[in-house]
């Protein structure tokens, strides 16, 4: 690959991505100094440490993971998000419909132009829906539609849910017993819950955010609970398939 043609994307990637930063913290920012509604360095860190510990470590990790496929159009694709669902499948379709191989220029510029293309029909469709639903403004702020909303997320967890029930793992493996594993962290997260005020307490977590004698663990620090999760998902998983409660084979 040229470095003339890299240094160029990595200029572009880098001001563009600089600008889109000033951007999303600037315009809050200024809003936030007009109208006397700033929030404080301690509302600031209670709402977005959770966020962080989770989103840090899996932005890095992503970072590793889409380049190599995406090359210099990975600054587009972070700055108009949605890269999981279509900006890496449109340059991974794009890539295998033109036979390129991935590190090469040739890939590079396949792969931006995919991004580019999807980004701006992404952004085209957000215009549409925004101009058709601008007149429904009054239906859709209904009583009855409110309620259907605020159980949209509810039942996307729900499918979510599913994937872990069924026995398909794909590429012909399935698993007998699998929602086995949902099992250990329900049961910690069930318990938090039920003691979070004690725990709070115990550990002064409701003194550190001035909120005394408070429950803070689940609205606070949901973050730190997941990780806590994830290792204890993967060995009770481990656990309870070396024990045979989980079966793993090949159809």
């Amino acid at each position: 690959m040229s470095t003339r043609h890299l240094r160029a994307m990595h200029g572009l990637g880098r001001w563009g991505t600089v600008g889109a930063l000033l951007i999303m913290l600037g315009i809050p920012t200024l809003l936030g100094l007009r109208f006397h509604c700033l929030p404080t360095l301690g509302q600031i860190f209670q709402t977005a440490l959770p966020l962080l510990v989770i989103f840090v470590p899996s932005g890095l990790f992503e970072i590793l993971y889409y380049t190599p496929i995406l090359g210099s159009s990975v600054y587009l694709s972070f700055i108009t998000g949605e890269i999981i669902n279509i900006k890496l499948p449109a340059a991974e379709n794009a890539l295998r419909q033109a036979d390129a191989v991935a590190g090469t220029e040739e890939a590079d510029v396949i792969a931006t132009l995919a991004v580019s293309v999807a980004s701006l029909l992404v952004m085209g469709l957000v215009v549409v829906c925004m101009a058709v639903f601008a007149p429904l403004q009054v239906i859709l702020t209904q009583p009855a539609v409110k309620t259907v909303s605020a159980n949209v997320l509810p039942a996307l967890f729900g499918t979510l849910i599913t994937g872990a029930l069924g026995g398909s793992l794909g590429g012909g493996m399935h698993a007998v017993g699998r929602w086995k594993s949902l099992l250990p962290p329900a049961v910690l997260t069930l318990l938090i819950a039920r003691f979070d005020r004690e725990i709070s307490v115990l550990l002064g977590l409701d003194a550190l955010l001035n909120q005394p004698g408070r429950g803070v663990i689940i609205s606070s620090f949901r973050g730190f609970v997941i990780l806590a999760l994830l290792p204890l998902t993967y060995y009770g998983s481990n656990f309870l398939y070396k024990k045979g409660w989980i079966r793993v084979f090949k159809q």
